[in-house]
């Protein structure tokens, strides 16, 4: 019998959705190694978006980019990144996180091509290198990802003194998310294994219900219920916007809590009636890097 690669929160909502059967089709192409057109995909791009735990177990979903080619794939199982090429924040929580929680989750994505694949793994830290074991490898669809050319160019100046936060969203937040069409979500099973994943819809898909919460449509995807499947043994998460205009991004960390059947009076724009909110405990925004887009 075949090992399933989807953990018991996983199968719970595929099944509570009735996708288990197809599901279990999918996931097929779930796999541990890298195949040599993906190498080739991961070392062309100048960002990766990675899921991160704190020492207090909170969800971190964050940004990483650099020189193209500060990505590369050592072998089919292992991806190396180059910090000496980075570009990134240096005042993001990922840098921390790794050294406290040596998992990973980590999404790569190509909105001008509209490819992503997902990797999920175990890092090391040596020198100016960081390997990532592979422990999960695949693809991912291209539903949902929204077109546009990205670029990096260049650094965006102190971004050591370029840090504010809070607990509850103000209201030029609030704007920003709803003029938002893609966000990034991290989660984590309940052994901290962590997963980026990415959604997008129309501006306005992310409703903002108060300054503390979100609500987010769940569209229909591959069946697998990686996200959701994680909600449900482990409702921390994270939540990572990026203005590529005004090169600044930010995070989000809380906890999510899956609506499955919406209230007839809900204005749902999916056929799932699947909704899920996102309760902020904590924000930081801080500049990115310099990306152009």
């Amino acid at each position: 019998m075949t090992r399933s690669p989807f953990h018991p929160g996983e199968r719970a909502a595929q099944e509570k959705a009735g996708e288990a059967q197809r599901a279990a089709l999918v996931g097929r192409a779930v796999g541990n190694i890298i195949p040599a057109p993906v190498a080739v995909f991961i070392s062309r791009q100048n960002m990766a978006i990675v899921t991160t735990r704190d020492a207090q177990a909170n969800i971190w979903t964050s940004l990483l980019a650099g020189r193209q080619g500060f990505l590369s794939v050592a072998d089919e199982q292992t991806i190396n990144i180059d910090l000496s090429s980075i570009k990134s924040n240096p005042l993001d929580p990922f840098w921390q996180n790794i050294r406290s929680s040596p998992k990973i989750g980590m999404l790569f994505i190509e909105p001008a091509t509209r490819r992503r694949f997902r990797v999920n793994g175990r890092i090391s830290i040596s020198g100016e290198n960081i390997q990532i074991l592979v422990e999960q490898a695949y693809p991912n669809c291209r539903k949902y990802i929204r077109l546009c050319e990205i670029e990096l160019s260049g650094t965006g100046g102190n971004l050591s003194a370029a840090k504010t936060e809070g607990a509850v969203l103000t209201a030029d937040l609030q704007a920003w998310i709803t003029r938002s069409d893609t966000f990034f979500v991290g989660s984590s099973d309940a052994e901290g294994n962590p997963d980026a994943s990415h959604r997008g819809g129309e501006p306005g898909f992310v409703r903002v219900v108060n300054e503390s919460t979100l609500r987010i449509p769940d569209y229909p995807g591959n069946s697998m219920f990686n996200t959701l499947g994680n909600f449900s043994v482990n409702p921390k998460s994270g939540l990572l916007f990026v203005d590529f205009k005004e090169r600044k991004m930010l995070q989000l960390i809380g906890k999510a809590e899956i609506l499955w059947q919406a209230k007839e009076t809900e204005e749902v724009s999916s056929d799932t009636m699947r909704l899920w909110d996102f309760h902020v405990f904590h924000w930081r925004q801080t500049n990115s890097i310099q990306l152009v887009g």
